[in-house]
């Protein structure tokens, strides 16, 4: 029999490759993974002040959600490098560790003082005939609380400012020697400008005040005594709160481990040769905290956080500026 012819198989067909990318969906990319963070913070804050200021979302949670935004925005700043090609999944999970730790430590101090909790005394009239004294804050077993203090303002009969109030109340408890806590309530006259060139005069009332008391004793707290000039001025409302954070010594310890901690991030990190804008950022947010947390604005809002973050930002950008030059002479940066 003829042998069997030998034929060869054909060759399989390679599997067909996908398309290259257009230069457009490359661009496109990359523009969506660089700007993507920044541009949903951006619209976090706008569209959270916009329903605050139509009155669709109260201040408070408003005002939360911008202050997150802010955070993340500034956080994505100072770690954008982690975001290219060349970082190691290793370092990547190393600076988003960071991040949270990060993000958490700087919007407590902001939440704390947005949301001060559960009142310990709620709104309660004391007046300088006697009512409503003696007080008793229930302190016990806190180590201070915050003193808000309210009143009203009778207009002036003869035009202009309405009359000023001043107050002084005695504060005693266990093993603490009385204190006094002093204020005045008053109305002042500002200019506030219209448009581009013109302006305005506007009252601006100050009929509230909120105060840090210690309770080194540890005890309750007692109001005994409440004095007010003139004597016909209304009663002031009282409310307290238990104060949120811990002593000054602690919260300076924290603010340091937390600057040497994005210090050396900066300088001996996955980055490389940073420029020490997360040191940069996390100076100038903790300035914006500290002023925000030391106004004696009783109710926070947008202006309060737009102040805080004109007065104590520049102060905390120029320490972490002097930081991070200091850092750069001090701590040699790791071969690459």
């Amino acid at each position: 029999m003829p042998a069997a012819s030998r034929t060869k198989p054909a060759p399989a067909k390679g599997k067909p490759r996908p398309p290259a990318p257009s230069t457009f969906t490359l661009l496109a990319g990359d523009a969506l993974s660089a700007w993507a963070i920044p541009g949903g913070a951006t619209l976090v804050i706008v569209v959270a002040a916009a329903l605050s200021a139509l009155e669709l979302v109260g201040t408070n949670v408003a005002l939360a959600a911008a202050v997150f935004a802010a955070l993340v925005l500034l956080a994505y700043v100072g770690e954008r490098p982690l975001l290219e090609a060349n970082v190691t999944p290793r370092d990547r999970a190393l600076g988003a560790a960071l991040a949270v730790v990060w993000l958490v430590a700087c919007y407590v101090p902001f939440h704390t003082r947005i949301f001060p909790g559960t009142p310990l005394v709620d709104g309660t009239e004391l007046s300088a005939s006697g009512t409503g004294l003696p007080l008793t804050i229930p302190a016990a077993g806190h180590r201070a609380i915050d003193l808000v203090l309210a009143g009203q303002l009778d207009a002036n009969p003869s035009g202009g400012t309405a009359l000023p109030v001043q107050y002084s109340i005695t504060v005693e408890g266990d093993g603490v020697p009385p204190r006094v806590v002093d204020g005045r309530f008053e109305d002042q006259l500002k200019t506030q400008r219209l448009g581009r060139r013109g302006t305005t005069t506007v009252h601006q009332l100050h009929q509230a005040d909120v105060r840090v008391l210690g309770n080194p004793g540890g005890g309750d707290l007692r109001i005994t005594r409440l004095v007010l000039t003139p004597d016909n001025a209304h009663p002031i409302a009282v409310t307290a709160y238990v104060h949120p954070l811990p002593g000054v010594i602690v919260l300076t310890l924290a603010g340091l481990v937390l600057v040497g901690a994005v210090v050396a991030f900066d300088r001996l990190g996955p980055l490389g040769e940073a420029d020490g804008a997360f040191t940069l950022a996390t100076a100038a947010t903790l300035g914006s905290a500290i002023v925000f947390w030391t106004s004696n604005t009783v109710t926070p809002d947008f202006r309060t956080l737009i102040g805080s973050a004109i007065f104590g930002g520049p102060l905390g950008f120029a320490v972490g500026a002097l930081t991070w030059w200091v850092a750069k002479r001090v701590i040699a940066a790791p071969a690459r």
